[in-house]
C-alpha cells in the first residue's frame, strides 16, 4: 500500500512544481515589464525636461535680447546721423531754393503728386535749380495687409540712394508708376528688387534691401521728423513754407523759380 501511495503523489507534486515555475516565470515577466515601463517613463521625462529647458533658455535669450538697446540706427554712408531726408539736386549750401517733399509709397495721393509733378521735380534736380529733399515715410504701413509695405519700400529707396542717388530717384518713379492699391499686401520683396535693378541698382544693394537695413532709419529718423510737420502725405515745403498748390500742373515749378529769383535778388520767397 505504501508503494502504491508513493506512486500516486508523484504526479501531483510534479504538477505543483510546474504551476510554481509558471507563476515564477510570470512574476519575472511582470517585473521585467515594470522595469521596462519605468525606464521608458524615465527617458520620456528626461526628454521632456531637456526640451522644456531648451525652450526656457530660448525664451530667456529672447527676453534678454528684447531688453538690450538695439544700438545706433544704421545711417547711409555720407549722411549725418540726424539727417532725415534724401537730398538731390543743388548742394544744400548753394543758396538755391530748398524743396522738401514727404512721400509714402502706399499713398495713392502721392502717386498723383508724382504723376503731376514728377517731370518738374526731375528737371529741378537735373538742372540743380533747387535742393530737393525727399523724406520717405511709413505712415501707411497699417494700410498694407503685410503691415510693413511702406517701411520696406522706403528702406529700399534709402539703400539704393546710398549707392547712387540717381538710381534712387528712378526707383521712386518706377515704384509710383507701378503702385499697388491701398489695402493690398503691396509689392513683394522680389518685385521691389526688380524695380531697383531696373532703376540701375547693383547686385550689392540687394542684400541691404533684403535685410531691411534701413527700416529703422525710416521708422526712427525720417518718419518722426516728418510727423512733426505733417501727419499725412504728400507734404511739401519751399524754403520752410508749406506749399499746397501742387495739384495744379506747373505750379510747383513756378513757385520754385520764383523762390530762386527772390533769393538771387536778395529777397524772400
Amino acid at each position: 500500500m505504501a508503494a502504491s501511495g508513493s506512486s500516486k503523489s508523484s504526479p501531483s507534486k510534479s504538477a505543483q512544481e510546474r504551476r510554481s515555475a509558471q507563476r515564477e516565470q510570470l512574476r519575472q515577466q511582470r517585473q521585467t515589464e515594470l522595469r521596462r515601463q519605468r525606464t521608458v517613463r524615465t527617458i520620456v521625462i528626461a526628454a521632456i525636461t531637456v526640451v522644456a529647458l531648451v525652450i526656457l533658455a530660448g525664451l530667456g535669450f529672447l527676453i534678454y535680447k528684447s531688453t538690450q538697446p538695439e544700438g545706433p540706427v544704421p545711417t547711409p554712408a555720407g549722411m549725418s546721423e540726424d539727417q532725415a531726408y534724401l537730398s538731390f539736386g543743388a548742394p544744400e549750401d548753394s543758396g538755391k531754393p530748398v524743396v522738401e517733399i514727404h512721400l509714402d509709397f502706399m499713398c495713392p495721393i502721392c502717386g498723383q503728386f508724382e504723376e503731376i509733378n514728377g517731370e518738374d521735380v526731375q528737371t529741378m534736380i537735373d538742372e540743380e535749380n533747387a535742393t530737393v529733399n525727399i523724406v520717405p515715410r511709413r505712415s501707411l504701413d497699417s494700410q498694407s495687409t503685410t503691415g510693413d509695405y511702406s517701411s520696406r519700400a522706403a528702406a529700399a529707396m534709402v539703400a539704393i540712394y546710398e549707392e547712387d542717388p540717381a538710381a534712387a530717384l528712378a526707383f521712386m518713379q518706377l515704384m509710383f508708376a507701378n503702385q499697388p492699391a491701398e489695402g493690398s499686401a503691396g509689392l513683394t520683396d522680389e518685385e521691389i528688387w526688380a524695380y531697383a535693378e531696373e532703376a540701375g541698382a547693383s547686385e550689392s544693394v540687394k542684400a541691404t534691401i533684403d535685410d531691411g537695413t534701413y527700416v529703422r532709419w525710416v521708422r526712427e529718423i525720417a518718419d518722426p521728423y516728418a510727423g512733426e510737420k505733417a501727419s499725412g502725405t504728400p507734404y511739401l515745403e519751399i524754403n520752410g513754407t508749406p506749399f499746397q498748390d501742387w495739384t495744379t500742373p506747373g505750379a510747383l515749378a513756378d513757385a520754385v523759380e520764383a523762390a530762386g529769383s527772390g533769393a538771387s535778388d536778395g529777397g524772400g520767397q
